[in-house]
């Protein structure tokens, strides 16, 4: 069963970006596989660590379907809650059997690298100003991005391997790749986060390699990105100064026209939803309609007609659904947080790689969810909530074989 959730983990990193909808490939083995494990004598033994990720994801799930049946949204909103339940068996499987640690890095050196490439094809050889691969430019800059972040988190783990510089190397390869497939997308959104990723990088890999390597590894990443920045077909240098001339005309003139602009609008207009309505908030119909009556008494601007969220996922949280809504969402991210942080400064060698992943992984989504609402896309459900229940069911297996060590010394 180890070779199987094994498989399953490295088709979910690996196929996610190259494959439409490869991301469900991988998650739907594990779902499938999982499910017999729900009867109560099936279930792996839990601990308080394990009862509360399983615990954020039954919250959210049952948290958003309450409010969404109190504001009757129709059935298809019910979508993207139902998935974090559909990763409960799944992390219950991942617990059981968790993956060999070679599918998982492998899985995502892979999955970065062909990111990458994807991308780079699209935009340097077709012309395309902002490459997207089978899905929105938003969201696969989104995914190429925590796939290359992640690789980069298991250089710690790679240099005590066998052929360490072969993974070394492979684990460079996919992260480096991956980072730029999120840059060659055109999309702003991920590269809000990654000064933060960098600095929890060094952080994280402080004890296993010497300042020098650590700078010089960041320089290395600086001048590529560099050269990126300036190349003339990848338009990431237009991009970033378009983002600064878009938000000072809004400022200035209140021209939301723009991708800067009509955010700060749909933000403005959001912050005016949640002063009228903050307990339980509109709903995605109640906001919608509410939008069209403020466009139609000049409040809002005419370019927010075309959008059903806010382009902020704390705001959109908590303008449909009010402060339970955020509180949910809050969960979603802080609970975690909290466990992945512990186990990074906890000192154990072999854990600090998952732990690592996992903060990134989340910190990551801190930063998306600053200018785009990624939880109510399938594509962003599924990355979020399959990687931590791989990430985890990892993180627990390091801990176990660490247990099971200090048994046999003592």
């Amino acid at each position: 069963m180890i070779r199987y959730s094994s498989f399953a983990a490295f088709l979910f990193f690996a196929i996610s970006l190259i494959v439409p909808s490869g991301f469900s490939v991988g998650a739907a083995l594990l779902v499938l596989t999982g499910i017999p494990l729900l009867r109560p004598r099936r279930l792996p033994a839990l601990s308080g660590e394990d009862k509360a990720l399983l615990a954020v994801f039954l919250f959210y799930f049952a948290g958003t379907v309450i409010l969404l049946l109190l504001h009757r949204e129709p059935l298809k909103e019910y979508d993207m809650p139902l998935r974090f339940l559909l990763a409960i068996p799944a992390l219950l499987l991942l617990m059981a059997y968790p993956p060999a640690p070679a599918f998982f890095w492998a899985g995502l050196a892979v999955g970065g690298a062909l990111g990458g490439f994807y991308t780079g094809w699209q935009n340097l050889i077709e012309q395309i100003p902002r490459a997207g691969g089978h899905t929105n430019p938003i969201q696969y800059g989104n995914v190429s991005f925590v796939l290359g972040v992640l690789c980069f988190a298991g250089l710690s783990w790679a240099r005590l391997q066998r052929h360490a510089r072969t993974w070394i190397f492979c684990l460079l390869a996919g992260g480096v790749l991956g980072l730029l497939g999120a840059m060659f997308t055109g999309s702003r959104g991920s590269w809000i986060s990654l000064p933060v990723c960098l600095l929890l990088l060094c952080i994280g890999h402080r004890a296993a390699f010497r300042r020098r390597q650590v700078a010089g590894s960041l320089a290395g990443l600086s001048i590529l990105f560099g050269v990126i920045y300036a190349m003339p077909h990848s338009e990431v240098q237009q991009r970033g100064q378009m983002a600064i001339e878009e938000a000072q005309d809004y400022v200035s003139n209140g021209n939301a026209d723009s991708s800067i602009g009509i955010r700060l609008e749909l933000w403005r207009f959001g912050v005016s939803l949640i002063e009228q309505r903050p307990l339980l908030g509109w709903g995605k119909d109640g906001l919608v309609a509410r939008k069209a009556e403020m466009i139609r008494q000049h409040a809002v601007a005419p370019a927010a007609a075309g959008f059903n969220h806010l382009h902020n996922e704390w705001l959109d949280a908590t303008a449909k659904r009010g402060i339970p809504g955020l509180a949910a969402a809050l969960a979603l991210y802080l609970v975690p947080l909290f466990i992945f942080c512990r186990h990074l400064r906890a000192g154990v060698p072999a854990a600090r790689p998952y732990a690592l992943c996992g903060v990134l992984l989340i910190v990551s989504y801190f930063g998306f969810g600053l200018t785009q609402v990624f939880l109510s896309h399938v594509i962003g459900v599924m990355t979020f909530a399959f990687s931590m229940a791989i990430i985890w069911g990892m993180l627990r297996e390091s801990l176990r074989h660490r247990g099971q060590a200090a048994g046999r010394l003592a």
